[in-house]
C-alpha cells in the first residue's frame, strides 16, 4: 500500500501527524537562539616572529622553515601557509574543524620551545596566537566634513562615541579610536576609523 494511499484512507491521522509536524516545528523556532555574532572557534593559529633588519629570503632559511617543519607533525593540521617579508616571518596553520584549538595551542607552543635555541639569538620570540572573531569590531563607522579637523574629531569621540557606548550589549572594554587627516587640496578634512564596540 502506497503512501498516497494511506494518507486518503486515513484523514484524521495524517492531518493530526501534519499538525504534530507544525506545531513541534513552531516551538523548535521559538527556542532557536539567534545571535549576531555567534561565539566560534575557527581552527586557525598563527605564528609571528620578527628580527628586525633581516631580507625576505634569510628570514625564510633562518625562521619560516625551521617554524614550518616544527608545526607540520602537529594532530589535525590541514594547511600551513607562511609568508617570509623584511624583519617578519608569519606561518598561518589551518586545522581540521572538531578540533580541541586550545591542546592545538599548546601544542604549538611546545613545538615552538623545543626549536627556539635554534633560531637566531637577535630573534624576537615567535608570537602565537588563535584567530577570535569577537578580536574584531562589528562595524567600522567614518566621519567626514568641512572645517576644524579638531571639532569633527571632538563630535565623533564625545557625540558619536558616547552614544554607540550606551548602545545595549555594546561598548564592551575599548571605546572609539580615530584617527584625523586634512587633504592640502581639498576644503574638508576626513576622519576614518572610527570605531567603537
Amino acid at each position: 500500500m502506497s503512501l498516497a494511499r494511506i494518507a486518503v484512507a486515513r484523514p484524521v491521522g495524517t492531518g493530526m501527524l501534519f499538525l504534530s509536524v507544525i506545531v513541534l516545528g513552531y516551538i523548535s523556532v521559538q527556542r532557536l537562539s539567534v545571535d549576531l555574532m555567534p561565539s566560534v572557534d575557527f581552527p586557525r593559529i598563527s605564528i609571528t616572529t620578527r628580527y628586525e633588519g633581516v631580507a625576505p629570503q634569510e628570514m625564510e632559511n633562518l625562521i619560516t622553515r625551521p617554524v614550518e617543519q616544527a608545526v607540520s607533525t602537529i594532530e589535525g593540521l590541514e594547511r600551513i601557509e607562511a609568508v617570509s617579508s623584511e624583519g617578519l616571518s608569519r606561518v598561518s596553520l589551518r586545522f581540521m574543524w572538531g578540533v580541541n584549538l586550545d591542546q592545538v595551542l599548546n601544542d604549538v607552543r611546545t613545538m615552538l620551545d623545543r626549536i627556539r635555541n635554534r633560531l637566531p639569538e637577535e630573534a624576537e620570540a615567535p608570537t602565537v596566537w588563535k584567530f577570535n572573531l569577537s578580536d574584531y569590531p562589528v562595524a567600522y563607522l567614518g566621519l567626514s566634513g568641512g572645517g576644524d579637523i579638531r571639532r569633527l574629531r571632538y563630535l565623533a569621540e564625545e557625540t558619536l562615541g558616547r552614544r554607540l557606548e550606551r548602545v545595549k550589549g555594546g561598548g564592551g572594554g575599548r571605546g572609539p579610536r580615530g584617527t584625523g587627516s586634512r587633504d592640502p587640496g581639498a576644503a574638508g578634512c576626513q576622519t576614518p576609523g572610527v570605531a567603537g564596540h
